[in-house]
């Protein structure tokens, strides 16, 4: 099972959307390294994208909250699409340690963000973990 691997397929979906496209889980795949996503992963992935949808009102308050000086419109696509997730996961589900959905969120943005994407993502979640 990778976590890792959902994570990314939900951003990618997430990220397509946001700049007005739609992937689906086999395109955001397509397009990352790995081909082969198990059941359980893709239903993962599948909850997170569909969770942040059905809660983006809710955590994008959140992110704007916690974004100190930065509006929604003014972070990085890709940072957002990050930032929903691991929102999600800390505030939505409960099962997942929200350190390993803030290491997977800083390892996402070190991978597809920016320079800076790492140090800023981490920051955001963490005054989201401390608010709740």
């Amino acid at each position: 099972m990778s976590h890792t691997l959902s994570r990314e397929i939900a951003m990618k979906r997430l990220y397509a959307e946001t700049v007005g496209g739609v992937d689906s889980i086999e395109d955001a795949l397509e397009q990352s390294e790995r081909s082969v996503l198990s059941e359980e992963d893709a239903l993962f992935s599948d909850r997170l994208y569909e969770g942040v949808r059905a809660h983006m009102e809710e955590i994008d308050a959140e992110i704007e909250t916690h974004a100190t000086d930065w509006s929604i419109g003014r972070i990085a696509k890709v940072d957002l699409s990050i930032l929903r997730i691991a929102v999600y996961e800390i505030l939505y589900e409960r099962s997942i340690p929200v350190g390993a959905t803030v290491n997977e969120a800083v390892e996402l943005a070190k991978e597809f963000g920016g320079e800076k994407s790492a140090g800023f993502i981490n920051g955001v979640l963490g005054a989201v973990i401390k608010a709740h």
